[in-house]
């Protein structure tokens, strides 16, 4: 019988063999954290003319964020310079730092996609995505001679 040495941060499975540090973005022991990549959250809602987004955006302005249609594919892109990145001070603690996302959203057929608009208020980005509008069947009489 051979003697194994167990190592708790491998595991069998490939999948779950990362780095936990860079996996969560922390540098410990160094009292910094790296550029964050954080996806907002979102709501999406649905009333009978538009889809509506909602995505959590603290801090940020209109000039930090973009967003694109193409191919059916709605993305917002937002990034945030932290000033004090440019500062030479010697910090203790740093946990304020650079702010940078992109997310993407398949749409569906039924948006017109030409008329997307978009507003930011208190740190809420609101997409409104108009529905096409729907051209509904007409009846037709048959007359009889």
């Amino acid at each position: 019988m051979s003697l194994v040495t167990f190592h708790p941060e491998k595991t069998l499975d490939p999948l779950f063999n990362f780095d936990s540090d860079r996996f969560f973005n922390l540098k410990r022991n160094r009292g910094q954290i790296d550029e964050e990549v954080n996806l907002p959250k979102v709501n999406v809602t649905e009333d009978e003319n538009f889809f509506h987004l909602e995505a959590e955006t603290p801090g940020m302005k209109d000039k930090d964020i973009s967003i694109e249609v193409h191919n059916g594919v709605l993305t917002i892109k937002g990034h945030k310079e932290n000033k004090s990145d440019t500062e030479k001070k010697s910090y203790h603690i740093r946990e304020f730092s650079s702010q940078s996302f992109e997310r993407s959203f398949k749409l569906s057929d039924r948006v017109d996609t030409e008329k997307v608009s978009a507003k930011i208020d208190n740190g809420v980005l609101k997409v409104d995505l108009p529905k096409h509008v729907q051209i509904k069947p007409k009846k037709i009489e048959v007359q009889s001679n």
